[in-house]
């Protein structure tokens, strides 16, 4: 069996797929552009456990009007020409997609080729590409209902999500464990504001150790928090971590859950399609978190936390209650076996 994997440009579209690879016994391809995909899939190629990336061309969409969005229709054509050549040359028994710009080439030239096409979407509202890409897919899941018929499988994630361990994590963010731990997740595009609000409030730092994930390129500067632009071991990070502040991106909500970390998210509304808003008020109502608005983030946030900290037994109680629900990465490897 080959699969042809693709999605890329953020890691929400990147790190599904190499969940599902982790558990699949088959030959293995990634599209993606030269971008944080190219980054993430290396050390998979590297031990063997992705055939190949293939570097494909892709441009995206802009929200704004700008004149390279009138060129975009031309670009597409070019750049599904020559994914199909990509996908001829492989011959894939299946093509999955986690959506994305990045992904968007791929899912056509493989519909006229009459490659089957499973598409995958984590948010509560369905991305640009995933809208096209339902269109044209075999089989269209997703991780909860959404307005597009789809099947609901739930989020993929690793499954290390269920096994972190709690003084690796501490040993990594640099602290003993006598206080209860905060982290910060702002990801990659919304950290700037959580990495201010943080800044702002030092009092936080005689309630908590502070480890702060300020994303590739930033950095706090003060003395009372330990940060890191990034890390491979999230989830010993989360096995110790006792209260998270996090943005509200589908895949970290469902990590958060499924490791039993209460969190207050802050959803991004600037450069994105209102998707954090759904995904926030979704998990709120679950009883799995509380949510704030990023107004006046860093004269609200303190409270927030206090809250959260304070009835963790209760939010983790809730969290176990929907994790079943949440963890689709076994049904979706099934689904995938089915075409063999």
């Amino acid at each position: 069996m080959k699969i042809v994997f693709c999605g890329g440009g953020t890691a929400g579209h990147i790190t599904p797929n190499l969940a599902l690879i982790d558990k699949l016994d088959a030959q293995m391809y990634y599209f993606g552009t030269n971008g944080m995909e190219k980054n993430l899939v290396k050390p998979y190629v590297e031990r063997g456990k992705i055939a190949q990336f293939v570097e494909i061309s892709a441009h995206k969409f802009r929200r704004k009007f700008t004149l390279s969005n009138l060129l975009l229709p031309f670009q597409l054509i070019a750049d599904i020409s020559k994914a199909k050549k990509q996908l001829k040359a492989i011959a894939p028994t299946l093509v999955f997609s986690k959506g994305g710009y990045a992904a968007l080439p791929v899912v056509i030239a493989a519909s006229q080729l009459k490659i089957p096409i499973i598409v995958h979407e984590s948010d509560q509202t369905v991305g640009l590409a995933n809208k096209i890409s339902a269109k044209l897919a075999t089989e269209f899941l997703t991780a909860y209902p959404t307005k597009i018929p789809s099947k609901v499988v739930g989020a993929i994630i690793k499954g290390d999500v269920f096994g972190g361990n709690r003084q690796k994590g501490l040993t990594e963010m640099g602290f003993d464990g006598r206080k209860p731990v905060l982290t910060v997740i702002g990801g990659s595009l919304g950290a700037t504001a959580l990495n201010n609000a943080i800044l702002q409030n030092k009092s936080l730092s005689d309630r908590f150790d502070i480890f702060v994930i300020t994303g590739k390129g930033k950095q706090i500067h003060c003395d009372f928090v330990h940060q890191t632009p990034f890390t491979n071991n999230i989830f010993d990070i989360l096995a110790a971590t006792d209260i998270c502040l996090s943005r509200a991106g589908s895949n970290t909500l469902a990590e958060l859950t499924l490791a039993n970390v209460p969190f207050v998210c802050v959803p991004l509304k600037s450069q994105s399609r209102g998707e954090q808003i759904k995904n926030a008020q979704w998990y709120a109502q679950q009883g799995c978190c509380l949510c704030l608005d990023e107004q006046n983030l860093p004269v609200r946030v303190v409270n927030a936390l206090s809250r959260a900290i304070d009835n963790r037994a209760n939010i983790i109680c809730q969290q176990r209650k929907v994790a079943k629900q949440i963890y689709g990465t076994d049904r979706v490897v099934e689904i995938i076996n089915n075409y063999r």
